[in-house]
């Protein structure tokens, strides 16, 4: 993980990421797969690469279980493309590993708060780093209590999300930033727990939210259309409850289905 953050994303270093990663890698984000290092992966990084020419990576939080390793992150840089405008927008990724590569990656990016900054020309604040991301860890070593962990962390999440009736929750941070507060409001039908990380009491995890689109995002159209949102999120559990949720919701996910939707092109045809 440190050669990923420093030798590839903050290097703009393809070659490294060739080095750590199965020829196989898979990326999941919303509702996209990438599939094939070399194939789709690394053209679509360097594509972002090109786009904020001094992209950065910052770590705010990390938690591993030894196979599994979730960041908070932040990217920031300004763009390629004049005016040249800068953001700084937040993250959330769970890396698999597989003999000792990396595998495959859920992630979520705050692309909607990025678009949101560049548009006004006025970047956020990169958040306080780790200190030191890469020490302390509890390894995962396979033991009884590293099973009965993670079955504990999973009990808590299917709970947590069995319960969402509506989206965004009522507690919690989502997308927190200047644009936050603009959200799509969903009726949730169905969840899918994609892939989740715990190490003693913090968990990250990543998570799909199926329903009916009932307003909150620009242009007002698309009532009543069956949307979903990708979220990647930190969290703690207490009590084998979830609190402190801080998640990444796919914003821009939920936008493109409404403009697919014949709700989304009736009612707003410019959205």
């Amino acid at each position: 993980m440190r050669r990923y953050v420093h030798g590839f994303v903050n290097a703009h270093d393809p070659d490294v990421a060739r080095s750590i990663m199965a020829a196989e890698y898979r990326l999941h984000m919303g509702s996209d797969t990438l599939v094939g290092r070399d194939e789709q992966y690394i053209p679509a990084v360097l594509h972002q690469m090109a786009q904020f020419p001094g992209l950065g990576f910052s770590i705010h939080e990390l938690i591993t279980d030894g196979t599994r390793t979730a960041l908070l992150f932040s990217e920031h840089g300004h763009a390629g493309r004049p005016p040249g405008h800068g953001a700084a927008w937040r993250g959330v990724s769970i890396y698999r590993a597989e003999d000792g590569l990396l595998a495959e990656c859920w992630v979520e990016q705050d692309h909607f708060g990025r678009r949101h900054q560049l548009a006004v020309g006025e970047p956020e604040q990169v958040r306080p780093v780790a200190l030191d991301p890469w020490s302390g860890h509890e390894r995962g070593d396979g033991t009884d209590r590293a099973h009965a962990d993670r079955a504990h962390a999973e009990r808590a999440l299917r709970a947590w999300l069995g319960e969402l009736a509506s989206w965004p929750p009522a507690e919690g941070e989502v997308d927190a930033g200047v644009s936050g507060s603009t959200q799509p409001s969903i009726a949730v039908a169905s969840v899918a727990l994609n892939a989740f990380v715990v190490e003693g009491s913090r968990v990250a995890f990543n998570a799909t939210i199926s329903g009916t689109y009932q307003g909150g995002l620009p242009d007002g159209g698309g009532h009543g259309a069956a949307v979903a949102t990708a979220i990647g999120a930190f969290a703690r559990l207490e009590d084998g409850r979830l609190t402190g949720l801080d998640a990444i919701s796919n914003r821009v996910l939920v936008q493109r289905q409404l403009r697919a939707s014949p709700q989304g092109a009736t009612a707003s045809p410019t959205a």
